[in-house]
């Protein structure tokens, strides 16, 4: 064993003063062309295209899922332009998320709060964007996703009419879903509320934060790109 170690390293010795030698004697040969290769490799980065989309990189393309999402898609079709429904998704889709907590409190069932909500929501609507080689400028307005004629709302915003009640406890609000006595508006509340606490009753009691989402058009592929 001793005498096979001895010969490796006789070997790499003999080997690596070889390899020095022709380094000194011609030291250019192995500057130059190091870099000329690294200079010629490094032009194939200009034409990676990156992939970031989860599904593309790790489900198979004749997976069960994807067939099962077509057998879904062509019974409940997504139309984003005029009837919009969350619970038709079935792919990623175009929206942002807006997430608030309460900043003096530990809940958010106030009235001060929804106030600054709907306060919120005019400024994201009314923001304005500038997109494509024309520069034309987009509100919510004119990308959202929408129900007939107007965009999607969050209509948990509509809590707003009958938050004074729920604040002083003469309304309470039931857990996950609830009518609104005054728009009528069906609340499912698992979607918008988070970290909801409830008594035995299924009653909240607080709400630690809450979410609006704001849903974009994209049933073409400009629109999706948009």
């Amino acid at each position: 064993m001793t005498c096979g170690i001895e010969c490796i390293d006789k070997w790499l010795t003999k080997a690596f003063y070889r390899l020095g030698l022709v380094v000194a004697k011609h030291p250019g040969y192995f500057l130059l062309v190091p870099v000329f290769l690294t200079a010629i490799c490094i032009t194939g980065f200009q034409r990676v295209k990156f992939e970031i989309d989860p599904e593309y990189l790790f489900s198979p393309e004749q997976g069960p899922g994807k067939t099962e999402r077509a057998i879904v898609e062509s019974y409940f079709k997504m139309n984003y332009s005029s009837l919009f429904n969350p619970t038709r998704i079935t792919r990623p889709g175009r929206f942002g998320r807006v997430i608030v907590i309460p900043k003096q409190s530990d809940t958010m069932l106030s009235v001060e709060i929804w106030k600054e909500l709907r306060i919120l929501d005019d400024i994201i609507r009314n923001a304005s964007i500038t997109w494509g080689p024309e520069n034309i400028a987009y509100k919510y307005d004119d990308i959202c996703a929408r129900w007939i004629d107007q965009c999607f709302p969050n209509d948990i915003l509509n809590l707003d009419y009958v938050m004074n009640d729920v604040v002083n406890g003469s309304l309470k609000l039931t857990f996950p879903i609830m009518f609104n006595p005054v728009t009528w508006d069906a609340h499912t509340f698992p979607v918008y509320f988070g970290g909801t606490e409830t008594d035995e009753d299924g009653l909240i009691t607080r709400v630690p934060a809450l979410q609006l989402v704001y849903f974009i058009t994209a049933d073409t592929k400009a629109q999706d790109e948009r």
